[in-house]
């Protein structure tokens, strides 16, 4: 990437196909989209850290409950059962379906809780005017949001919902309560704090401190 044009207070460089940019004179409302690739270069909304920084922060206090609580309850012809996440992913990794719980680990269990991890970083380094290593930080937060698909996981869950309704009586347990508000607050951070836009405000912030210096 060339960093000499990224520097620049008044451009910016697409961090998909390298396109380097000059910001808008007018931001006005709505996002910014690069004319080559159509990647997504600033939110629709003005980034507010404190705001987001407790919703990421939320969402990763309910990710316990989610992972440990029981998902669905199944009862049929007087016997019941239920799971937790956790125990979905335990009886995947087993026998043939390891690669299939490996993979459910990993999108649902580890690049969620990396994603939580890198933005709430970010968010209070913006937040408290820090130095921080943002362009490490920066890339695990883009890495972590293509591959958290908690989302697809609680659509699964819903579909199989109503797909069982006519077998047996099934009744959402408090697992996929706290699981459906992670991931819809973990959703809204994500939408809001675009990684382009956090970088802007990280290097704004180092050129403010350089300055003073």
């Amino acid at each position: 990437m060339n960093r000499e044009g990224a520097d620049q207070p008044d451009s910016l460089q697409c961090p998909d196909c390298n396109l380097r940019l000059v910001l808008p004179s007018d931001p006005g409302h709505g996002a910014w989209r690069c004319p080559r690739c159509d990647c997504q270069l600033s939110g629709a909304w003005r980034l507010k850290p404190d705001s987001l920084l407790a919703l990421s922060l939320a969402s990763a206090f309910l990710w316990v409950p989610a992972l440990t609580l029981p998902l669905l309850r199944l009862e049929n012809l007087g016997l019941d059962n239920d799971a937790s996440l956790v125990d979905c992913i335990l009886a995947l990794m087993v026998g043939v379906y390891l690669p299939a719980g490996l993979l459910l680990l990993l999108t649902l269990l580890v690049m969620p809780l990396i994603n939580l991890v890198a933005v709430s970083r970010l968010l209070w380094a913006v937040q408290r005017r820090q130095s921080v290593a943002s362009r490490w930080w920066m890339r695990l937060y883009r890495y972590s949001r293509e591959w958290a698909m908690s989302d697809i996981f609680l659509l699964g869950i819903l579909i199989a919902m109503t797909k069982l309704g006519d077998m047996a009586t099934v009744s959402p347990g408090a697992g996929i309560v706290c699981l459906g508000l992670a991931v819809l607050m973990r959703l809204i951070v994500e939408t809001l704090a675009q990684p382009d836009q956090l970088q802007r405000m990280l290097d704004a912030q180092v050129s403010e401190a350089r300055h003073a210096n």
